[in-house]
């Protein structure tokens, strides 16, 4: 069998990548750098020059999520900061990232260790979860000029956090089918979604 070969940064997204897939489809406990090397084709000796261990991985698999995740919405961000579609765009940015890597949606929020992700719009965004805290900041400057109160903000960024959630939820579980097509309905869905500021 023909070996693949890496450069240094290909195998370390590799095993992260591979390790996700082992986590989404198997659980916590079936992870081990063992078995992702196996699933790269490589040496059982080859992640340790990337990974002290199976937590240095998983850490590492967090964060490169995290990281993906939190460059795509700044960048709907820049494209379309304070346009009317806004709000529409960026909820479909937030299902689409999951919908293109469903295992992403199992690891983080099934699997994710350390991922507080805190509602309460008056506390401080320190241990907060980036990728909320970006949706957070976003929905709070779209409602500052609004004449809901405080609370009323805050129920409407939760209602709003639970409806894209729960759609990218639905959309990337393997039990739940619809006929119309995730794709073909994320614009109609969000749209329900609207509210005039």
């Amino acid at each position: 069998m023909e070996k693949r070969i890496y450069h240094h940064k290909d195998l370390k997204n590799e095993l992260i990548e591979k390790g996700i897939e082992l986590v989404s489809e198997s659980g916590l406990n079936q992870l081990s750098l063992r078995k992702v090397a196996q699933a790269c084709n490589v040496s059982h000796a080859a992640p340790y020059s990337h990974f002290k261990n199976k937590e240095e991985l998983f850490e590492a698999m967090q964060l490169f999520i995290t990281e993906q995740f939190s460059n795509m919405l700044e960048e709907v961000i820049a494209v379309y900061k304070d346009q009317p579609n806004f709000l529409l765009e960026f909820g479909k940015a937030y299902i689409r990232f999951f919908m293109e890597k469903p295992q992403y949606f199992t690891f983080l929020f099934q699997h994710g260790k350390n991922i507080l992700i805190n509602l309460d719009i008056r506390d401080g965004n320190e241990k907060n979860y980036k990728p909320f805290v970006i949706y957070k900041e976003q929905i709070l400057n779209m409602l500052a000029h609004s004449d809901m109160s405080l609370d009323q903000k805050e129920d409407w960024m939760i209602a709003l956090f639970g409806y894209i959630h729960g759609l990218a939820s639905l959309a990337t579980m393997e039990n739940v089918h619809y006929t119309m097509g995730w794709e073909n309905k994320l614009e109609d869905l969000i749209s329900i979604f609207t509210v005039d500021f």
